[in-house]
């Protein structure tokens, strides 16, 4: 039965894909919908794009070792969608379409008339190169979701299909990565936003229903309590310290939870429903929905993982708690709705991953083959190249998530990565009216290049100024608060010294800002 409803779902969406593909007539189209999004399917896709594997895999299992202490990351989380929302989204609306923008780099380098092309090439090496990562990540939730799934049960071939060995998890990443790329090479931006529309729904009807069926099976919530009072980590698991105190906890639980929220700027594949959305004049209808829907979603999620802790044996989560939301469902419903709610956690995979590839397909076939090779191909030849660089992305993506990782892990390696190196260009760009040219050029790199030598920074500081290892530990849980706000500090500082001219305009001729 799980088998079934978890097929019957994956076609859905195939299908989904393919009505979709009407669409698609120009590679504007293909890469953002003609900017038809309505209210609802801008919010919904957006949220659903944003929260990822992270949400039904991530956060759950993080909750299951940490306790009320991810509460903070649920916070950060709702203040970073909050303030897209709040404060950028109409921004980013009205400017992508002055500047007739169909991708970020498109947007930054007309926003800062870049004639060199340089903040193109930076932007777009910075989106293929940290979506790659981003993308293994999602299809390492989808190798959890399977594994655990169908190890208990008796699929027709078993680990090994045309005579080669498969994994569980590897079958599942194989699985995930097929649908993905086949509904979003047919159908698209439009594709996209639809299959997340209708995984948004599916991903907060699972962390509303799980957490009450669990607590329900426990006997209410006093006996959860009970549970997380007498487990192993019981001094940390009801407390929102996480049983730490001083700098350990400011740093290492505190301000590591709140910096996810600096990072929301700088994730394309969540802005790029601001710049689709058909009327400006929605965008609070839209803003509200996404809020409300993130409530629920977060602290959702964070019960499932509390709930996960009373019901299921510590012993199978000994390696790993990732599949602590799909062994909750297993344990706790029936097959049918167990098979929902499976299907759910991949399509917090799905929804991500989708809108990620869009995005960096955007990026190679928009910025690079266009707009920097100088290519001119057909509406047609160019919808097709799409294409053929989703199957490729696709294939690097799997690739890149064969030997698994913590999904928590990964997705906070690739959401630093993008956040230091295009948040500030776009949150100023936006926002602050005297951002240069060698500002922006100037963070990038500096973003950038904090992000990949923090592991030398932090070898640094333990081996050359020999500061305790439990101090290294708490800086390096604040990584993202290190690499994004200094970032933006250092725009503002060389937009000073090296002030735009107030003749610049955009490369379409229109004025800056």
């Amino acid at each position: 039965m799980i088998l079934a409803v978890f097929a019957t779902y994956l076609l859905a969406l195939l299908l989904i894909g393919l009505y979709c593909s009407r669409y698609n007539r120009n590679i504007s189209d293909f890469v953002l919908g003609g900017r038809r999004l309505g209210p609802w399917v801008a919010a919904f896709s957006a949220q659903a794009s944003d929260f990822s594997g992270w949400l039904l895999i991530g956060l759950p299992a993080a909750a299951y070792a940490g306790g009320f202490s991810m509460i903070w990351a649920c916070i950060g989380c709702t203040c970073g969608v909050m303030f897209n929302w709040l404060v950028l989204a109409r921004r980013l609306r009205r400017l992508s379409a002055d500047y007739n923008a169909l991708t970020i780099p498109d947007f930054l380098e007309a926003r800062y008339a870049d004639r060199s092309r340089l903040i193109r090439i930076f932007s777009v090496v910075i989106i293929v190169v940290y979506y790659v990562s981003y993308i293994a990540a999602q299809f390492n939730a989808s190798g959890h979701v399977f594994a655990t799934a169908f190890t208990q049960v008796n699929l027709p071939w078993g680990e090994t299909i045309g005579g080669i060995r498969l994994s569980f998890y590897h079958q599942g990443i194989l699985i995930g990565a097929t649908i993905i790329l086949a509904y979003t090479a047919a159908g698209g931006f439009m594709a996209v936003c639809w299959t997340d529309f209708v995984q948004a729904i599916l991903m907060v009807g699972t962390v509303i229903v799980l957490p009450v069926v669990g607590i329900i099976h426990l006997g209410g919530l006093e006996k959860l309590w009970s549970a997380l009072a007498t487990g192993v980590l019981k001094e940390q698991m009801l407390a929102i310290d996480g049983g730490k105190a001083g700098s350990s906890f400011v740093l290492g639980v505190a301000m590591h939870g709140l910096s996810w929220c600096v990072g929301y700027p700088g994730q394309p594949h969540i802005i790029a429903r601001f710049m689709a959305i058909e009327d400006e004049k929605k965008i609070p209808q839209s803003a509200l929905i996404a809020v409300i829907w993130t409530l629920f979603a977060l602290y959702g999620s964070l019960f499932v993982g509390l709930v996960a802790v009373g019901v299921l044996d510590a012993d199978r989560l000994a390696e790993t708690a990732d599949p602590a939301m799909p062994m909750l469902a297993v344990a706790l419903l029936p097959t049918f709705f167990a098979g929902l709610v499976l299907s759910a956690a991949v399509a917090a995979m799905m929804s991500t991953v989708d809108s990620q590839i869009i995005v960096a397909v955007a990026a190679v076939v928009r910025d690079g083959y266009e707009k920097l090779l100088g290519g001119r191909p057909s509406d047609r030849a160019a919808v097709w190249l799409s294409r053929a660089v989703v199957l490729m992305l696709g294939a690097a993506g799997v690739a890149a998530a064969w030997g698994g990782r913590s999904v928590y892990g990964q997705v906070l390696d690739a959401w630093g990565g993008l956040a230091a190196g295009l948040g500030p260009a776009i949150v100023l760009g936006c926002l602050w009216k005297r951002t240069s040219r060698a500002g922006v050029i100037v963070g990038m790199i500096t973003g950038v290049a904090m992000v990949q030598g923090w592991s030398a920074l932090l070898f640094g500081l333990e081996h050359v100024l020999r500061l305790p290892g439990s101090l290294v530990q708490d800086i390096h849980a604040v990584k993202l608060l290190i690499t994004v706000l200094p970032n933006f500090a250092c725009v503002v500082l060389v937009s000073l010294l090296f002030p735009a001219k107030p003749s610049d305009v955009g490369l379409d001729g229109r004025k800056r800002f």
